[in-house]
Parts: structure tokens; C-alpha cells; sequence
């Protein structure tokens, strides 16, 4: 019985893996050498599962003698695949090759002598024979070497590989190519003298071991690519962070060359020298160092072609639209694509007098038109609710800024969004903060025919009497004349409208729980567009679209002078004058009769002046309470729930002046996290916009009620304390800088370590606050120098 149950057991956990790796990607590469240190951390990705984290089931191909790797990159035979320096010709010679990383920053290809041949320089290589593979001495690194010790090819011998250390032990050659991180191991333990030379002591660091793919792939899955590449670069920060784990799984399981533990152990840290060579930055590649790479390939003669750098290497920041050959005939066929915007929805969407499309969106439109080779035409309409009939009707392509809702998915496809917005309540100033919508129960509330948040409002309040107007302007309007309760709207657009229409009328009193995401709507008859726009909506980085959403100056209109806003105010000083007038006539007409009243008639006057300055301040404490929730929303950060660099600026000059006229400190500290980029690029931005948000959990419970803490930008934080002087900071500064390091972000289990530098510095008299920033910047500047994790003051 025991022995079924097993059986039992074994099958469902057999079939229960067979069914996850059904939902994964399958996706293959293949290595460019037998099994070693030299993948591990491909080995360490699979194994720990870093792959399946991100949806994904690798195959880690076998290799073998003479595979074309580039060739079945190309088409599109395998996925992944690492490759040398030669990859750079490869591309010359237009294979639809693309480098997602370097992991090596300079290459472990050397060429090696023994003592005992009394080769000792590159000079005394003129007449002697190097044992070497063709793809070996293709490296530009190496000729390169000769070259520059005028040693030309016509002066040696080239022998064929046997990759056998004993050739050159027992002279059958002069000397041999092989990897710093293997051969002199060997020869180590055999106790033989030997010679390297190595082309980055003179000067030629070149990149190796590129993970690279195919155009093609890029252009069918970019969101494989980019999970193959996060996942990689995690499984090698693994490895170079746990050796000797890594060595002992390599020994046991990926080991067809029966390599030592003590073998594979110094082969690791051979290459992470190789790999953090002036970085600390894993996988990094530039531009200007594969151009000069190319440069030595041309002074060598071995090219002539030219190479777009740009199509060579993927950059995640600023990604470029690869398109298959349907989608290329397909734009090609189509010439033009028609879009309908909200034409009534600044600072986002809207038209300027000569009916030329504004707003923040038009720069993703703008963007998206420089990738594509054909022109996106914006249809005019006068209302959202004639762009969604246009949309309906075919006469759109697309639908920017639109929302997904059940009702559009009758006639649209929708892209990942790429905006993400919060709505609030307006109301009348006399109306108090509403934090609950359920209280809005059997209240009239305005939305803009068509808008999506119709549809949330029935869904998660269906108490609400909905009214929909033909404008947000429409519905602002109707609540200031009180046919309506409220309205809901997004922010940005409402703040803009308050400011400039309705200023001291109407004012903001509540948030939606549910914030709004928004992507472009596609014809749900066109596949390939949607394919095309998800591409470009993916392209872009999160520092784009965020200088997009900070940049002003993208709205480029004026508003009309509000004339009726005049007309009324002109009306309200004219009753007043008119009505204090007349007022006074009668005082004057009760004074002559009724003199002896005027004792009682003076306390009951003052009885009305004290009502009516009670009531004043009670209204202008409405209107100050409204002015704070605006500003709590737009001084806040989104990600943190902190304050924003805005506030820093709103609020500092108070505390400068404040200190200097009390003769009180006040210091600054100016906070970065530690190699954030690195975290960033090995897990992803959600990680780490995940560890923002605890590392500032953390801060918040060590600082004072009276201090200031502000995200500046990115990850770096700033702390204003006031009655602090600068040895004072530093102790704050070395509390938070410990209660950092001492709470690591778990992600599924395993511990990331966090840390933070930073800089202090103390107000001076008649100091700039961009002055005091500096200084601090300056101090957290030597922080990262001196080795990041610590304090400096200045």
C-alpha cells in the first residue's frame, strides 16, 4: 500500500510540474563553450528559478564544435545565445543580430608562453607559432596587441587548437590562446612557469560573452527579452555573490568537463575581476567602447562596412520599434493612421484656436510618430462622447487616453496603459471633506458623457444619481449654479479649471479610492495595430514618461478672459456699495429721532459685526481647509505618500527665514540609495520602486514630527532639521543610515541588501537653498567615494 501511495504521489507532482511549465514561455540558448563558470549565472537562474519568476522555461542547449550560433540566432533556430567581440563584424555583415548586455568588460582571451621558451614580449613572437581557433584570433583584442607591437600576421605561425595544455607544456607550440580563467589554473597545478599576455594590460578592453537575439525576437515578445535579460543578470549577481554555492552546483550538475570544485572556484573569481572592471555596474555596455571596438577591426582592415550602433545594442531607456515583415508590409499598405482625441481634456488632450492638437499627450504622440513610418492624422471632433461615436463608426483607428471599460470592449482593444490618473470630487466651498463616497448616496454628481469613471461610480457606488454633461466645463459650471451636488473628474484637469474659472467658488472634496490607468483603444478588427501600439506603449521607460507628466510646458494655450466672471463680480460690489449706502441713510434718519436708543442700537450692532467676522472666519477657514487638500495632492509623491520636491521649495524659504532671524540651526541631509540602478536593472522597477517605499517606512520612524522628508527625485531623499546643527545631524543621519542597512527587502524569500548614503551640511546666514543642496551633495558625494554606506557632513 505505501509503495501505490508513493507511485501516486510521484505521478501528480510529475503531471502537476508538467502543467506549469505548459503556462511558461519556452525560449532556448545556447552557450558558446562546454559546461563551466563561465555560464553560471544562466546555470544559477534556472536552478533558483529566476526564470519562472518572470514566466519563463529555458532549454540550456548543449554545445558543440563548429555550431553556427549567429546564423541560427538569425533565423530564428534559437532564442538566446553569448557571443564575443565578433559579433560586432556579424553585424557589419547584416545579420539582425541584437546585444541585450556585456557581461565581461574586458575579455578573458590571452595568449600564454611558457618560462621555459624565453618568450618573454610581444616582439619575440616574430617567427614563433601560435596555437589558436579561427574565431580566437578574429578578436580584435588580440590583433590589436600584436598590431601595436608591430607584429604582423605574415610574421607568425598559426597552428589549429588542440585545446590540450600539454602542446604547449611540451612545445609543440611557442604559444596558445586560452582564458585567464581556466588555463593558468592548469598550469599551476602542474607546476609549470608561464607568461600572459593579456590585450587590456596594453590598453585593449574589449567586451565579451554578450547575451544577444534576433531582431525578430524583439519584434515579435520584447517582454520575453526583457525577463530573459533581467533574469540572467539576477542569476550572475547570484553567482558572484555566493561562489562557492555556485561552484558546488556547477560541479554536480552542469559539469561534462569534470572540472575541480577548486577549478571552478578560481575560474569565478577570475571572470567577476573580468566582469566588474571599472564597474560596478554588471552587464554594462556603451556605445562609444563597441564603436572604438569596430574602429580596431577597421584600422586592422578586417572591415570597411558601417554599423548603426543604435539597432546593435537594446537600450531599455529609449527602445527603438522593430517591426516583423507583416507588420512593415501592413503599416506600408495602410499609409496613415487616424486618431480621435478628447478634445476638451487640458492639460492632457485638447485643440488650440487654430485647431492644432495640445496638451501633455501630444509628446507620447510625437514619440510614438518618430518611430513609425507612416504619420498618425488626429481627427477633429468637438466632444469625447463624438470620438468614442467616431471610434464606434470605424472613422478612428485609435482612441487616445482611453480607459478600458466593459462597454468599449464591444468595438475597441486596449494597450497597456501608460497614464495613470486620480479622480476627485468637486464640490461648493460650504461643502465639508467627503472621505467616504458612500455619503454621496441619492446626491446628483456630474461626469462627462462617455468617461469611464460611469462605469465605477454604478459598480462600486450604486447610490449615486449620476448626470452626465456634455463637458467637464458643462459639469463645474452646473455644480457652481447648484443643479448638481458634485462632480467627479481627474485631477490635473480639474485643478486647472479651478484655477483659472473658479477660483474662490468651488473646491475639491474628496478622492475616488479607484485611480484611472489609460492606454490608446484600438479597432478591435485590427490585431496587427494593436501589436504595433503595445510595442510602442512598452517602449517607454518610466523616466520618459515621467519628464512627459512634470513637463509644462507641453501645454501651449491661453485661456479666454472671463468676462461673466467679471460681470458677477462687478454685480456683487455694486449691491454692496448700494446696500451700504442705503444702510447708512437710515442711520442717519434713526439718529435724528431715536438718540435715545442709540446706547442698545450701538451692542446690537456690535452683536452683528462679532456674528458677521464669526462667520468670515469660518468661511475662510472652508476656503484654507480647500486650498490644503489641493495642495496636500500636489505636493505629495505618488509612490511614497511623502512629500514632494515641490513642497521642499514651497516650504524652505519659511525655515531659512526662521532660522536666521532665531538664530536657531537648521541642517539638511541629502539621502541616495546604493547602486539603485543595479537593482533596478538585476529585479525589475516594480522591486524597486517596492524598496523605495520601505526604505522610506523605515526613515519615517526616526525622524520628528517637525522634520521635513521629501523624495527629490529618483531615489534621492532629503531631510530638513530644524534645531539641528550639523554634528546633531549626523547623528540623526547615522540612525537612518543604520535602520536602512539593518532591514533587507525580502522577494520571495530571498534577502536584497538595501543601504544609503548621505550627505549633511548646515544652513548658513543669507544662504540659497540650492546652495545648501550643493554642499550636502558635495559630502554625499565623498560618502560614495569613500565606499557608499556611511555619512558625510560639509
Amino acid at each position: 500500500m505505501p509503495n501505490i501511495i508513493r507511485i501516486f504521489v510521484c505521478f501528480f507532482a510529475l503531471l502537476s510540474q508538467q502543467l506549469a511549465a505548459d503556462e511558461l514561455k519556452q525560449v532556448t540558448l545556447q552557450p558558446s563553450w562546454f559546461e563551466q563558470f563561465q555560464f553560471a549565472g544562466y546555470y544559477i537562474a534556472q536552478e533558483k528559478g529566476f526564470y519562472n519568476d518572470l514566466g519563463l522555461d529555458v532549454t540550456i542547449k548543449d554545445y558543440q564544435f563548429g555550431i553556427d550560433a549567429v546564423q541560427k540566432i538569425h533565423n530564428g533556430e534559437i532564442d538566446f545565445s553569448v557571443g564575443d567581440a565578433s559579433l560586432i563584424l556579424e553585424k557589419a555583415n547584416h545579420k539582425k543580430i541584437v546585444i541585450l548586455y556585456a557581461l565581461f568588460q574586458s575579455s578573458p582571451l590571452v595568449l600564454l608562453s611558457t618560462k621555459a621558451s624565453n618568450i618573454n614580449t610581444i616582439s619575440q613572437f616574430v617567427g614563433k607559432t601560435i596555437m589558436t581557433t579561427n574565431n580566437d584570433f578574429a578578436q580584435a583584442s588580440l590583433k590589436a596587441m600584436l598590431n601595436s607591437n608591430y607584429v604582423d600576421l605574415e610574421d607568425i605561425n598559426l597552428l589549429s587548437h588542440s585545446h590540450n595544455i600539454n602542446d604547449l607544456v611540451n612545445k609543440k607550440t611557442d604559444l596558445m590562446t586560452a582564458y585567464i580563467s581556466k588555463t593558468p589554473y592548469e598550469l599551476d597545478q602542474m607546476g609549470v612557469e608561464y607568461n600572459v599576455f593579456d590585450p587590456k594590460d596594453h590598453g585593449f578592453d574589449i567586451y565579451s560573452d554578450f547575451l544577444y537575439t534576433s531582431e525578430a525576437m524583439i519584434a515579435q515578445d520584447i517582454t520575453t527579452v526583457k525577463a530573459f535579460k533581467a533574469a540572467s543578470l539576477k542569476g550572475w549577481q547570484y553567482a558572484f555573490s555566493h561562489m562557492a554555492e555556485t561552484a558546488d552546483l556547477i560541479f554536480t550538475k552542469y559539469n561534462e568537463q569534470n572540472l575541480s570544485k577548486e577549478a571552478l572556484l578560481f575560474e569565478g573569481q577570475a571572470l567577476k575581476k573580468l566582469a566588474f572592471f571599472n564597474t560596478d555596474q554588471i552587464g554594462k555596455i556603451e556605445n562609444s567602447k563597441l564603436k572604438r571596438i569596430f574602429e580596431f577591426y577597421k584600422i586592422l582592415g578586417i572591415t570597411k562596412g558601417n554599423i548603426n550602433f543604435t539597432q546593435l545594442v537594446i537600450d531599455e531607456k529609449n527602445l527603438r520599434l522593430i517591426l516583423t515583415e507583416e507588420e512593415n508590409t501592413y503599416l506600408n499598405q495602410k499609409k496613415q493612421i487616424r486618431m480621435c482625441i478628447d478634445p476638451n481634456w487640458l492639460p492632457y488632450d485638447g485643440f488650440d484656436k487654430q485647431g492644432k492638437h495640445i496638451g501633455l499627450n501630444r509628446e507620447f504622440i510625437d514619440l510614438f510618430r518618430k518611430q513609425l513610418p507612416i504619420p498618425i492624422e488626429i481627427v477633429r471632433t468637438i466632444s469625447w462622447n463624438e470620438s468614442l461615436q467616431f471610434a464606434r463608426q470605424r472613422k478612428c483607428d485609435l482612441l487616445s487616453l482611453a480607459a478600458k471599460t466593459d462597454e468599449r470592449t464591444k468595438y475597441l482593444n486596449f494597450t497597456s496603459p501608460y497614464l495613470v490618473t486620480p479622480r476627485v470630487l468637486v464640490t461648493k466651498i460650504d461643502i465639508p471633506f467627503i472621505d467616504n463616497f458612500t455619503r454621496l448616496a441619492d446626491k446628483k454628481i456630474g461626469v462627462p458623457k462617455g468617461y469611464e469613471q460611469e462605469e465605477i461610480i454604478r459598480k462600486y457606488y450604486p447610490n449615486i444619481i449620476i448626470v452626465e454633461v456634455d463637458t467637464i466645463k458643462d459639469g463645474l459650471e452646473k455644480v457652481q449654479n447648484g443643479e448638481l451636488y458634485g462632480f467627479i473628474g481627474e485631477l490635473n484637469t480639474i485643478g486647472h479649471l479651478l484655477q483659472n474659472r473658479f477660483i474662490g467658488q468651488l473646491k475639491v472634496s474628496g478622492k475616488l479610492e479607484q485611480k484611472t490607468e489609460f492606454g490608446i483603444g484600438i479597432r478591435n478588427d485590427d490585431l496587427i495595430l494593436l501589436r504595433i501600439f503595445d510595442k510602442l506603449i512598452n517602449n517607454l521607460s518610466e523616466e520618459i514618461k515621467q519628464d512627459i507628466s512634470n513637463n509644462s510646458s507641453a501645454i501651449k494655450y491661453k485661456e479666454e478672459f472671463n468676462y461673466k466672471l467679471l460681470w458677477r463680480v462687478l454685480l456683487v460690489v455694486l449691491f454692496f456699495i448700494a446696500f451700504f449706502s442705503y444702510r447708512q441713510y437710515l442711520l442717519t434718519n434713526l439718529n435724528k429721532t431715536l438718540n435715545l436708543k442709540i446706547d442698545n442700537k450701538t451692542k446690537a450692532l456690535q452683536d452683528l459685526n462679532e456674528s458677521l467676522e464669526r462667520k468670515i472666519k469660518e468661511r475662510t477657514q472652508k476656503i484654507e481647509n480647500s486650498k490644503a487638500l489641493l495642495q496636500d495632492v500636489a505636493f505629495k509623491d505618488n509612490l511614497t505618500n511623502i512629500f514632494n520636491r515641490h513642497y521642499l521649495f514651497e516650504i524652505s524659504p519659511a525655515l531659512l527665514t526662521a532660522s536666521a532671524e532665531t538664530q536657531t540651526p537648521l541642517s539638511l541631509l541629502l539621502i541616495d540609495v546604493d547602486h539603485f540602478k543595479k537593482i533596478n536593472d538585476t529585479y525589475g522597477h516594480l522591486i524597486g520602486d517596492n524598496i523605495l517605499k520601505v526604505i522610506v517606512q523605515n526613515i519615517l520612524k526616526k525622524l520628528r514630527a517637525d522634520d521635513v522628508f521629501v523624495r527629490f527625485g529618483g531615489e534621492e531623499f532629503i531631510v530638513l532639521l530644524p534645531k539641528a546643527n550639523i554634528d546633531e545631524s549626523v547623528i540623526v543621519a547615522e540612525k537612518l543610515r543604520l535602520c536602512v542597512e539593518q532591514n533587507d527587502y525580502r522577494n520571495n524569500g530571498m534577502a536584497i541588501p538595501i543601504t544609503i548614503s548621505i550627505g549633511a551640511s548646515q544652513y548658513q546666514s543669507k544662504e540659497t537653498l540650492e546652495k545648501l543642496i550643493g554642499r550636502a551633495d558635495l559630502a554625499l558625494y565623498n560618502a560614495k567615494e569613500s565606499g557608499r554606506n556611511q555619512v558625510k557632513k560639509n
